[in-house]
């Protein structure tokens, strides 16, 4: 893993993009910690992590292209 400065985010995908989210987690050897939880809005849910590497970064892009799942930045 190389090492960069860590960046949270939140994740927001729709409940039928989350096993296409989960795959590209694991084809990039989960390269970062995921805590998924159910937002309030109907349908969608909700991932935390944290890109504290190249690897984290190239999946996360990846999976957002993927996807159309959106991204918040958590300060």
């Amino acid at each position: 893993m190389t090492p960069r400065i860590p960046k949270n985010y939140i994740v927001q995908i729709g409940n039928f993009h989350l096993g296409e989210f989960i795959y590209y987690w694991n084809y990039y050897e989960q390269p970062c910690s995921l805590l998924l939880q159910k937002p309030n809005t109907e349908g969608l849910t909700a991932i935390k992590l944290v890109a504290d590497s190249d690897e984290a970064a190239s999946f996360l892009l990846r999976a957002k292209e993927k996807t159309g799942c959106r991204l918040y930045t958590v300060k």
